[in-house]
C-alpha cells in the first residue's frame, strides 16, 4: 500500500523513470490519475497539473505521443467532474430522505443557500476555470451537483474548462520540454508552472466581478 502511495505522489517527477519501466500501461494510469483527483474530492492530494506538465515534456522527447495525451486527459477530467456532480446528487437525496440522526441532516440550509447563490452567480466561470484553482476543481462539481445546478449547463462548461486546462498544461510542457533548463529541472519547474495556471482564473473572475459591479452600478437607486 506503502508503495503505490509513493508511486501516485511521485508520477510527476518520476514519470519518464516510470515511462521505462512500465511502457505503454502508463496512458491507463495517467488516465487513472486524473480521473481520481476530480472524480473523489478524497483523492485531491494526487498530482493533477504537474502530471500533465510533466507528461508533456516527455512528449516532446518523443517517448509519449501528445495527441493520445491529450484525448486521455480531456477525458478524464470530464468524466471524473460529471461523476463528482453526480455524488453531491447523491448526497443531496441522502439528506432528503436520511434518519434524523444522520450527519447529512447538520448541513446547515444556509450554507447550502449560500452555495446555490455563489453558483447563479458565478456558475459559468467558476465551473470553467475552476480546474486552476487547488481544492475548488473538486468541490465546484460536487456542490453543482449537491445544489442542484442545471448539469446541461454544468456539462458544456465542464467540457470548455478540461479542453481550456488539457491545453494550457499538456501543451506548456511540450513547449518547453525540449529547453535543457526545464527538462533538467523539473521539479522546481513544476512549482514555477504551478503559479502561472492560476492565472486564467484570476483574470476571468476580475472580468467577471467588473461586470457584475458595473451592472449593479447602472441600476436605478
Amino acid at each position: 500500500m506503502q508503495e503505490a502511495f509513493t508511486f501516485l505522489k511521485s508520477i510527476d517527477t518520476e514519470l519518464y523513470r516510470y515511462i521505462e519501466q512500465y511502457g505503454l500501461v502508463m496512458y491507463i494510469v495517467l488516465f487513472f490519475i486524473v480521473y481520481a483527483k476530480t472524480a473523489f474530492v478524497v483523492l485531491t492530494f494526487l498530482p493533477g497539473d504537474s502530471t500533465v506538465f510533466a507528461s508533456g515534456t516527455i512528449a516532446a522527447t518523443g517517448h509519449l505521443n501528445v495527441w493520445v495525451l491529450f484525448l486521455i486527459f480531456f477525458l478524464a477530467t470530464v468524466i471524473g467532474d460529471a461523476q463528482n456532480y453526480t455524488i453531491g446528487v447523491m448526497i443531496r437525496r441522502a439528506k432528503a430522505t436520511s434518519g434524523r440522526f444522520s450527519p447529512l441532516k447538520y448541513i446547515p440550509e444556509k450554507t447550502i443557500t449560500k452555495a446555490t447563490n455563489f453558483l447563479e452567480s458565478y456558475g459559468k466561470i467558476a465551473i470553467t476555470f475552476s480546474r486552476f484553482v487547488p481544492l475548488m476543481r473538486t468541490t465546484v462539481p460536487l456542490v453543482s451537483g449537491f445544489t442542484s445546478y442545471k448539469f446541461r449547463d454544468f456539462f458544456i462548461n465542464n467540457c470548455i474548462g478540461a479542453l481550456i486546462w488539457t491545453v494550457v498544461w499538456l501543451f506548456t510542457g511540450l513547449a518547453l520540454g525540449n529547453i535543457p533548463v526545464v527538462a533538467d529541472n523539473l521539479f522546481i519547474s513544476l512549482i514555477l508552472i504551478s503559479f502561472t495556471g492560476l492565472i486564467p482564473a484570476i483574470i476571468a473572475f476580475i472580468v467577471e466581478y467588473i461586470k457584475k459591479y458595473a451592472k449593479k452600478t447602472r441600476q436605478p437607486q
